[in-house]
Parts: C-alpha cells; sequence; structure tokens
C-alpha cells in the first residue's frame, strides 16, 4: 500500500500548489517598411525556392529584394 500511499501524497501536494497560468504576450506584426507596400503570396517550385534562398545569402539580401528587383528589371516597373 505504500505506493498508494505515494501518489496519494503527490496528488495532495499538486492539488495545494498554486499556479498561475501563463498571460500570452500579444505583439504587433511588423509594419512594412513601405507604407505602400502590400502582403502577395505566390506558389513555387521548392528548388527555386532553394536557389533563391541560396542567391539572397551570397548577394546578402533577401528573397524579397531579388523578386522585386527581377520583376521591375523584366517588365520596367
Amino acid at each position: 500500500m505504500k505506493n498508494n500511499n505515494d501518489i496519494s501524497s503527490l496528488i495532495k501536494k499538486a492539488q495545494e500548489k498554486k499556479i498561475e497560468p501563463q498571460r500570452q504576450e500579444i505583439r504587433p506584426i511588423k509594419n512594412s517598411i513601405l507604407e505602400n507596400e502590400k502582403i502577395f503570396s505566390l506558389y513555387m517550385p521548392e528548388e527555386v525556392l532553394v536557389e533563391l534562398k541560396i542567391l539572397a545569402a551570397k548577394h546578402n539580401t533577401t528573397i524579397k529584394s531579388l523578386i522585386n528587383g527581377a520583376v521591375r528589371e523584366k517588365y520596367g516597373l
């Protein structure tokens, strides 16, 4: 019966201990650097995304900058 007594004492200790619930911290989403930017999502082949990540790292830039620059250059925007 020792095992049953141990469990009972553990349950009693747990019930006596008051645990304060954690509060969730709410942070605002980062605002765009430019006020006129909009979020845009697209699907692309995984291998293209990997190559873009590598290219961005090599040029110390972001994928966003690479894509924006390519679109502007290609279409004269």
